[in-house]
């Protein structure tokens, strides 16, 4: 049976660049913007990939059931990656946290009962996710979102600063991740995180041009000297997806060359 690759937010950034590496069997990308999709679908096709694509909302739970029994029709689902998400620019806290934080376990519950065995759900968190201390008065809320009243908890806590809410949102990631990694495993599943730092996206690209002494500041203290391209988190995301990974599960792998080691410094000195 052909393993089927689901990539949320495939049709461009770190998703499309993943969406490369899956190359042992089809890729379902999926996004909101159809033609978008069906850009994609065709640049990957031009690169020898097996390739579909569906348009879907994270955010809604029954647009996720409706693409994961897509995915099941091709195939064996192997993989879900979720790298559909907003950053928190231009976007309200409220909407941040129902696509990165919600949108994230509405997967986890589709996989949880879609994923044939030997699957892995990988989730797009982010480092600035580690930056967010532990707190009993928000930690159940990230980890159970859909609870009633708990998206709107965690709005009058950050406010109108969706940053924030961002930075909320993928620590949420983080803690979900451990929370079920046991009804996973159970499945003979897995579930992880990525953590990526700055990641030289269109996005990023754009943010530089913007901020450029902030992220020529951000670039010299990495200890590795320089920022991130959609490859390192795409050969992350491969190795996580691949059978080499059986034993990973319930915990996030930091890609950022270091960066979140000098998040405090850089903080402070805000």
């Amino acid at each position: 049976m052909t393993n089927v690759h689901i990539i949320t937010g495939g049709s461009s950034g770190i998703g499309f660049e993943c969406a490369k590496e899956f190359t042992d069997g089809k890729v379902l990308i999926t996004g909101r913007n159809e033609e978008k999709l069906a850009a994609a679908a065709k640049d990957l096709e031009g690169l020898g990939l097996d390739v579909a694509y569906k348009s879907s909302d994270i955010s809604d739970q029954a647009s996720v059931d409706d693409l994961l029994a897509y995915g099941k029709s091709l195939g064996k689902i192997k993989t879900i990656l979720n790298s559909a998400g907003v950053s928190g620019v231009g976007a309200s806290s409220k909407m941040t946290f129902e696509i990165d934080l919600l949108g994230s376990l509405h997967l986890i519950k589709a996989a949880e009962k879609a994923m044939d065995q030997g699957g892995a759900l990988i989730l797009i968190s982010s480092m600035m996710g580690h930056v967010v201390p532990d707190n009993p008065a928000y930690d159940g809320l990230l980890a159970e979102p859909d609870g009633q009243g708990a998206i709107d908890q965690l709005v009058e806590i950050v406010g109108d600063k969706s940053d924030l809410a961002y930075n909320f949102s993928k620590k949420g990631v983080q803690l979900m991740v451990k929370k079920y990694a046991d009804a996973f495993g159970e499945k003979g599943l897995r579930i992880v995180s990525v953590s990526p730092g700055i990641i030289m996206t269109p996005m990023a690209k754009k943010a530089a041009e913007e901020h450029a002494e902030t992220m020529k500041r951000m670039e010299a203290v990495t200890p590795m000297r320089r920022n991130g391209e959609p490859q390192d988190i795409a050969k992350a995301v491969k190795f996580l997806a691949s059978d080499e990974a059986s034993f990973i599960t319930g915990t996030d792998l930091l890609v950022d060359g270091g960066l979140n080691l000098k998040l405090g410094q850089l903080m402070a000195n805000k």
